[in-house]
C-alpha cells in the first residue's frame, strides 16, 4: 500500500471517529433536553368536606398514572380564584403537558382557561364550568338531575305542596344548576325561600341557618316542611342548629311542621344521620368525590392519544335510609 492510500484510510477514520463523537454528542443533549412528561391538578383546596376528600382522590389518581407511565405530576391548591389563575400561569411556564382543573371559578378561571388552550395544552374542566368556553375534556357530576331528583323526592312526600328552604353552595354553575334542575320538576303547590348562600361550610350555613329562624315570624316558621340543601356540610349545619337552644326553647320546636332535609355529596357524616336520625327523613344526592379519578383518567388518556369522553357526566344515586348501607364506608377519607 502506498503512502498516499495510508493517509486516506487515516483520513477517512479520523472523519468517521468525529462524526460518530458529533452524533453521539448530539444525540446525549437530546436526551438531556427531553423532560418528563408532567400532569398537574388545580383544585380549590380544602374549603369543606367534599374537596378535601377531592385532593385526597386526586393525588391517589396521579400517583397511579405516573407510576404507570414514568411520568411526573403536580397537586396544586388555591384559596381564592386569583391564587389560581397565578398557580395555572406558573404551570404553563413550567411546559405543563396536560392540567385537570376544578376552576374557584368559572368566570373568574377563564382568562386562565384561554391561556392554557393558546399554549396547546391538553384541559380537562371538572365540576364546575367555565361559561362559554370549550376545554378539550369535562368530567362532572349531573348537577341539574341533583335538582330534579330532590324536587322528585318532594313531590311524593308532599302531594299537597309546602314551603321549601333552600340553602345554596356558592355562586358558580353548580348552585345555579342544581336550582334549575329542582325548579323545572316541583310540583306548581310548592313555594320556595332561598335562605342565601352558605360557601358550602358547615360553619357557615349554621350562622346562616340560625339567624333565618330567629328572624322569622312563626307564622312563616310553621309553614316549613323541607330543606332542600346543595351539599351535605350544609345538611349537617343545619341538623346543629336544629339540636341548640335559644331562651331555653330547642330551635327545632320553631319548626314544628318540617319532615324533610335534603343534602347532596356522599358525606360519611350525613349517612349516619340518614341512618340513625328518627325525627327527620334525611336523604343525599351522591356526587363523589371520587370523579376526580376519571378527570386525571381522562388526562392521562390524552396524554397517550388514546379515546376518551370528551363530557362525561356521572350519575346521581338518591341515598336515603333504604339503601344507606351499601354507602357506609369507615375507610372513606370523606367523613
Amino acid at each position: 500500500m502506498d503512502k498516499k492510500n495510508e493517509i486516506r484510510i487515516v483520513i477517512t477514520g479520523l472523519i468517521i471517529l468525529v462524526l460518530c463523537i458529533v452524533a453521539d454528542i448530539s444525540t446525549g443533549k437530546k436526551k438531556e433536553a427531553q423532560k418528563p412528561v408532567l400532569i398537574a391538578v388545580s383544585t380549590i383546596g380544602p374549603t369543606h368536606g367534599w374537596a378535601k376528600a377531592v385532593d385526597y382522590y386526586a393525588e391517589e389518581a396521579l400517583q397511579k398514572v405516573v407510576a404507570e407511565n414514568q411520568w411526573e405530576y403536580q397537586c396544586v391548591e388555591a384559596k381564592d380564584a386569583n391564587e389560581q389563575s397565578q398557580q395555572v400561569e406558573e404551570l404553563i411556564g413550567q411546559g405543563v403537558d396536560c392540567l385537570i382543573m376544578l376552576p374557584k371559578d368559572g368566570a373568574s378561571l377563564k382568562t386562565a382557561g384561554i391561556a392554557v388552550q393558546n399554549a396547546d395544552i391538553p384541559l380537562v374542566i371538572f365540576d364546575r364550568e367555565i361559561p362559554e368556553f370549550a376545554p378539550m375534556a369535562t368530567v362532572k357530576g349531573d348537577n341539574k338531575e341533583i335538582g330534579a331528583a330532590t324536587a322528585r323526592y318532594f313531590n311524593r312526600y308532599f302531594p299537597n305542596g309546602t314551603l321549601v328552604l333552600e340553602m345554596m353552595g356558592d355562586t358558580s354553575t353548580v348552585p345555579f344548576l342544581r336550582s334549575a334542575g329542582y325548579d323545572e320538576v316541583i310540583n306548581d303547590n310548592f313555594t320556595k325561600i332561598q335562605v342565601g348562600y352558605t360557601e358550602w361550610q358547615r360553619e357557615y350555613s349554621k350562622e346562616l341557618f340560625r339567624q333565618w329562624v330567629l328572624k322569622q315570624d312563626q307564622e312563616i316558621l310553621d309553614q316549613v316542611g323541607a330543606i332542600f340543601t346543595h351539599d351535605d356540610e350544609i345538611a349537617l349545619g343545619v341538623l346543629d342548629v336544629l339540636d341548640e337552644y335559644e331562651k331555653g326553647r330547642q330551635i327545632s320546636a320553631r319548626l314544628p311542621n318540617l319532615k324533610m332535609i335534603a343534602g347532596s355529596s356522599g358525606s360519611q357524616e350525613m349517612y349516619q344521620k340518614i341512618q340513625n336520625e328518627d325525627r327527620w327523613i334525611i336523604f343525599s344526592m351522591t356526587y363523589e368525590p371520587e370523579m376526580i379519578m376519571q378527570a386525571v383518567d381522562t388526562g392521562a388518556a390524552i396524554l397517550k392519544d388514546e379515546e376518551y369522553d370528551e363530557i362525561k357526566i356521572v350519575p346521581t344515586v338518591c341515598v336515603d335510609r333504604s339503601n344507606v348501607e351499601k354507602y357506609l364506608d369507615e375507610n372513606s377519607p370523606f367523613k
